[in-house]
């Protein structure tokens, strides 16, 4: 800390140098990771277990096993859940057997979303109730689940995965955009409601990345290239461009950041013009 003559005050101690090598250290750490079956999921899932994460996978779908396989292929630590989020019981199912297996839930990755497309004017109510089902409201009550572990312990990090869909206008998705946006507003109602016992709360916003859930836009070269075009980078992400955020978000690099957006998105929510000529 400065005084108003920019010299460093006496709470700083030492001049010793900062040792900066163990700030992203997660080995040992436990987490749970959902839509871990395919895309930013399963990348992410992967991602933390190569750093020594104990990971427990969850999916619906039964490519989670397929997950689960190339974890332990590499000699680390995972289990696979199968887990309909849409189910209540499932979801309380999911945080008891990750308590079961590792004895505690250090970082939450709310990462398993459905998207259904429609016009606003005659959007199906049961794809609504779905979609946000499966969202938000799964997202908060695992939220509150884990909360129940990391409370006592004064401890824990939940990271949150909406979208530029919750912060930007697109066609024809109602429930989606809504429900994204009301991920980034829970996660600041979570943030500030915990902090009193040291659980960090983050989203994590993707632009258009190249995953199962996006393959039809990405296989068509004209909305792979007007996506990409709206980017700073002029194009997708690959899925595997999200661990490093992940990673941040979940160590102590991030030891003071709380109830923020970290857009991952190649610079499209943020850009203006990016072609000049």
């Amino acid at each position: 800390m400065a005084d108003d003559k920019g010299r460093v005050g006496s709470n700083m101690g030492t001049h010793n140098t900062f040792n900066a090598t163990r700030l992203f250290d997660l080995k040992g750490k436990t987490a749970i990771v959902t839509g871990a079956a395919s895309g930013i999921g399963r990348a992410i899932a992967e991602g933390l277990a190569s750093v020594g994460v104990l990971v427990v996978a969850a999916d619906i779908l039964d490519a989670l096993r397929e997950t689960e396989r190339t974890i332990t292929g590499c000699g680390q630590k995972c289990i696979a859940v199968k887990t309909d989020l849409g189910n209540l019981a499932d979801r309380a199912g999911l945080v008891k057997q990750a308590i079961e297996a590792y004895g505690k839930v250090d970082i939450l990755v709310n990462c398993a979303g459905i998207t259904r497309g429609a016009p606003s004017e005659t959007y199906p109510d049961e794809d609504w109730e779905q979609t946000l089902n499966i969202n938000l409201t799964a997202i908060f009550h695992l939220c509150k689940l884990v909360a129940e572990d990391m409370i006592p312990r004064r401890s824990g990090i939940i990271i949150n995965v909406s979208s530029i869909g919750g912060a930007l206008g697109f066609p024809n998705n109602p429930a989606y955009q809504a429900s994204k946006g009301g991920v980034r507003q829970l996660t600041r109602a979570l943030a500030t409601d915990w902090a009193k016992y040291n659980i960090r709360v983050n989203n994590l916003c993707p632009g258009y990345t190249a995953t199962p859930m996006t393959k039809q836009s990405f296989e068509n070269p004209l909305t792979r290239a007007a996506r990409a075009s709206r980017t700073m980078l002029n194009r997708w992400a690959d899925p595997k461009e999200l661990v490093g955020p992940v990673i941040f978000l979940a160590s102590e690099a991030s030891s003071y950041v709380t109830g923020n957006d970290l857009f991952v998105d190649g610079g499209w929510v943020k850009s203006g013009l990016t072609d000049f000529s």
